[in-house]
């Protein structure tokens, strides 16, 4: 005996862009049952925590010697609560930041070109837009957990501990300015990461390779800066080129910016073009 069909269910058809969120959710799960995971991260929130004690400590000093607090936020400007302060804390967190990404790229994405994966995810209702747009996001958010988050969290910190009003009303820019930052990174990094993923899926090559752009062409940028004494050298450095572009959210410009800029614009186009290049090669092959 079959059950009656109800006659007026409906299903809901969501629209395919919500594909999106699944994607980086499953990603970012396959990333977060790693016990190395967990302890890069643990080693990027020492900073964190760090800087989390040095304000509260300053807010402490600042009721009870003012004189003291003073003489020590005029040496030590990173602790100032101005915009340099949380433009420096989030350039200090990219270090384990590249690690961690380093780790995270074949388990995020490298694992759907060896194995099989990614034709999975194209058999349903999705394209390699979609794909890609999960993965990204995916990747964005890894790296807002370790940069822009906690940078948010300092800001609030910084101005409850002292007095709301008056920190919020005058420096509510540097919120905007975090998370402008923020994003930038995720975009920037993210392209890239995901681009050179998409071609070197394996782990060893993978780390190689994101190893020599982030630390061999940050030392070669400063030699041939001092050996040529020409500054646009440093433009071969990509972090040093989004940090540029990330402090003209706070208001800083610096000289080699338009440079920067191009740089980075380049570097992001190129790694659009190889992702989508790689996805319908790999799509054609299955």
């Amino acid at each position: 005996m079959s059950l009656p069909v109800p006659k007026n269910e409906t299903t809901t058809v969501r629209p395919v862009w919500f594909a999106v969120w699944p994607i980086a959710r499953t990603a970012l799960h396959l990333v977060f049952r790693r016990k190395l995971f967990w302890l890069l991260f643990a080693v990027a929130s020492m900073s964190f925590l760090f800087m989390f004690g040095a304000i509260y400590l300053l807010a402490t000093l600042r009721q009870q010697f003012p004189q003291v607090e003073k003489l020590l936020t005029n040496m030590l400007k990173d602790l100032d609560g101005s915009g340099t302060t949380y433009l420096n804390f989030m350039l200090a967190q990219g270090t384990v930041t590249m690690i961690l990404l380093a780790f995270a790229g074949s388990v995020l994405a490298g694992n759907d070109h060896s194995r099989g994966g990614l034709m999975f995810y194209l058999s349903r209702r999705i394209g390699i837009i979609h794909y890609a747009l999960g993965k990204l996001l995916a990747i964005g958010l890894l790296i807002s957990l370790t940069t822009t988050l906690p940078a948010l969290v300092l800001f609030l910190e910084y101005g409850l501990l002292g007095e709301p009003g008056d920190y919020f009303s005058e420096k509510y820019g540097i919120a905007f300015g975090i998370v402008g930052y923020g994003a930038l990174l995720s975009v920037a990094v993210g392209l890239l990461l995901l681009a050179l993923v998409s071609w070197m899926p394996r782990p060893v090559p993978l780390v190689m390779l994101w190893g020599g752009l982030f630390v061999f062409l940050p030392v070669l940028s400063e030699i041939l800066s001092d050996e040529f004494d020409n500054s646009h050298w440093g433009l071969l450095n990509f972090w040093r080129d989004v940090y540029i572009l990330g402090s003209r959210c706070f208001g800083e410009v610096d000289e080699l910016f338009e440079g920067a800029t191009g740089v980075v614009a380049g570097v992001s186009v190129c790694s659009i073009i190889a992702i989508l290049f790689r996805l319908r090669q790999l799509q054609h092959r299955s």
